[in-house]
């Protein structure tokens, strides 16, 4: 199966709560938009406002390329001056004020519709699997560009461990497509040279460009550099590590419990069917509060000492600011209004945090 061909193969909509007002301190905006990630079109926006990206918030991250909506609530703007934003491929609905602002709270959950080309033998499969996954969901694993193809989680793997070096050196020697590979192997080539590094970097690379700014003034400073990305997307990095552990310790605790065939994607393996056993509900993410009780912490617990590390590692006491209590996530989820046309258009409503691709490995697996 392959998805993504075009932006327009992948929309995706938020199905969101919030209370407009005509008066308020946030406006709320209703933003659509092609090929961007939520960061940079934020950072973006707040540039053409001429305000801090700290006054722009929102609800959950989208994919780049696709085609998204989402509410944003923008700290101390008018309805005109949202009118007035002009950026290539996005588009602004002012929905009203609020005195509060977006927060995953608003979050209810994505309503996708997707495009994909499929074979002969995954359209059988979904046709046996379509009703089963409508009546009993499907395991609710984190999604590969949680990972981005490994970076990311690789990223906070080195710094819940305080190698920030290893952290930088992931963050800017593992890109995807020709124009980053070639960069990441000038990278590895010439490492603590970042003047010549900083000659090349590609100009997409935006948080590369800053980490290699401090480092040409501050050499040795690695943490440092890593504070010249945005929190929010350093948090990405620490979650990702989590939920790589999470995807590892699940496979393995829903295998100890069913027999069925198990199918390797990256980052995880499906089952499906599931048969019906007694599973708990929600299963511990890792953070330092976590709990490793049950029959599910036991493999948690050997998914840590595999990684050689404790829950303590998570109150990252180098960068305190990305400390994680840890959490609890569904260990299967459900999906609401699930159409396929027979032929390549899928459509579909998942909860928040939930994965359209892992829904999609189910349904041709």
């Amino acid at each position: 199966m392959k998805i993504k061909q075009a932006f327009e193969d992948f929309v995706v909509d938020e199905i969101f709560e919030i209370d407009a007002k005509a008066e308020g301190k946030y406006a709320l905006v209703l933003l659509t938009k092609t090929n961007w990630t939520t960061q940079r079109a934020v950072m973006q926006i707040a540039r053409r406002l001429r305000i801090s990206k700290v006054r722009v918030h929102y609800a959950g991250i989208k994919d780049k390329r696709a085609v998204t909506s989402q509410v944003i609530s923008i700290l101390g703007v008018k309805k005109e001056d949202v009118e007035n934003i002009v950026l290539k491929d996005m588009e602004f609905k002012f929905l009203g004020y609020s005195d509060t602002d977006i927060h995953i709270g608003n979050l209810l959950g994505n309503r996708f519709k997707v495009r994909a080309n499929l074979s002969a033998s995954e359209k059988k499969n979904i046709d046996k699997n379509l009703p089963l996954i409508k009546e009993q969901g499907f395991v609710n694993y984190f999604g590969t560009q949680r990972f981005s193809s490994g970076s990311t989680s690789l990223i906070g793997r080195a710094m819940v461990k305080g190698n920030f070096e290893e952290a930088v050196k992931v963050l800017l020697s593992k890109h995807s497509g020709p124009d980053g590979e070639v960069f990441d192997k000038f990278v590895l080539n010439n490492w603590e040279h970042w003047k010549d590094i900083m000659k090349v970097v590609p100009g997409f690379l935006g948080n590369e460009k800053a980490v290699l700014d401090y480092l040409i003034r501050y050499p040795t400073d690695f943490a440092g550099a890593l504070r010249n990305v945005s929190k929010p997307l350093r948090r990405i990095f620490i979650h990702a590590y989590q939920s790589e552990i999470w995807n590892r310790a699940v496979s393995k605790y829903i295998e100890s419990k069913v027999k069925v065939t198990w199918i390797e994607l990256p980052g995880h393996k499906i089952a499906f069917p599931v048969e019906e056993v007694e599973l708990e509900t929600e299963l511990e993410i890792p953070g330092y509060e976590s709990k490793l009780d049950g029959e599910f912490g036991k493999f948690l617990s050997a998914e840590l000492k595999a990684e050689e590390i404790g829950l303590e590692i998570f109150r990252v006491k180098s960068m305190p600011e990305l400390s994680s209590r840890g959490a609890t996530r569904k260990v299967f989820s459900e999906v609401k209004k699930l159409k396929f046309d027979g032929k390549e258009w899928f459509e579909f409503e998942l909860g928040k945090g939930v994965y359209a691709t892992v829904l999609l490995d189910n349904l041709i697996s």
